[in-house]
């Protein structure tokens, strides 16, 4: 929270990702992750960026009776960004710079689904990871757990037993290394990218996301075996016809709290490379200003990049 009690982070979005039609995942993931990725974090207003690289075929989750477990295929995503702004001013600041991005999307998305969680409807229950801008680089059991409501169901229902019974339960588990959660608001197009499909009718909407990270598949076995999850199980499925598990292959930080990161300058590829070669000579702030001059000059006023 900031002194006035107001949240640090005034919006956060939440945005699956549909290949293009006719487009191989390969093709979608290196057009994401090494074109495509270096434009948002170079953009003002925008304060983090996460991408989550996920696939429903490797997902772990165990799954409820009468739950739903994946969408259909026709409805399946492919990564997740989540992004933040400190205010709505800087949604819009963001907004108005990002141009150049929004008509990029054509050339690898068929569809971008932007969900968005106001203010403290975005919370980090438990974070014993110390790392808020992991590179990709674990072992990690990630899920990014979204939750779509029964027809008969208020969504006010579903948030209250999420922030109540369910964030309790799983919080108090030592096996849940990170426990986030997103609460959405009505789906609106945010962000506006030309071509692309930016809306699902309500039927097809989901009300909330929960990431939960644990250390391994061991660790994830031992939670589903436990009084954490078995009894918030019958709870959850009562008001959930879908628990969509979508697996997070990569958790990749392009952007920390105004700080761009190595993989928002160069790209994941050539980032995973200069890590790899241990090019240090890469990270220096001179190279830095051949691609950001400006975000170099304000680096080293700071104490040098978050490289």
């Amino acid at each position: 929270m900031t002194p006035s009690g107001a949240p640090e982070v005034a919006l956060t979005l939440v945005i699956p990702l549909r290949a293009k039609a006719g487009m191989s995942l390969p093709d979608f993931y290196q057009y994401w992750l090494n074109a495509h990725v270096t434009l948002p974090p170079r953009f003002p207003g925008i304060s983090s960026i996460w991408l989550h690289i996920v696939s429903f075929d490797h997902q772990r989750w165990p799954r409820l009776p009468g739950v739903s477990h994946r969408p259909e295929p026709q409805d399946e995503f492919h990564g997740v960004p989540e992004a933040t702004f400190p205010t709505m001013a800087d949604l819009e600041l963001f907004q108005s710079y990002a141009h150049v991005q929004m008509v990029d999307g054509i050339n690898f998305l068929g569809e971008v689904i932007t969900y968005a969680s106001v203010g403290d409807h975005s919370a980090t229950m438990v974070d014993k990871l110390d790392d808020a801008a992991p590179d990709g680089h674990d072992d990690l059991v990630r899920h990014l757990l979204f939750l779509r409501r029964r027809a008969d169901v208020p969504a006010g229902e579903l948030r209250r037993f999420v922030t109540e019974t369910l964030e309790p339960a799983w919080a108090g588990s030592p096996e849940v290394l990170k426990l986030r959660r997103h609460l959405f608001e009505p789906l609106e197009a945010t962000l506006d990218h030309p071509g692309v499909v930016l809306y699902k009718p309500p039927e097809l909407q989901y009300q909330a996301v929960v990431e939960v990270v644990v250390a391994d598949e061991d660790a994830l076995a031992r939670f589903a075996a436990s009084p954490a999850f078995t009894g918030t199980a019958d709870g959850l499925a009562a008001l959930c016809e879908g628990v969509h598990a979508a697996r997070v292959d990569r958790c990749i930080t392009t952007k920390d709290r105004g700080a761009i990161t190595l993989a928002g300058v160069r790209g994941v590829a050539v980032a995973d490379l200069i890590r790899r070669l241990e090019a240090d000579s890469q990270r220096d702030e001179a190279v830095s200003a051949l691609f950001l001059p400006e975000l170099a000059g304000s680096a080293a006023s700071a104490g040098g990049p978050t490289w």
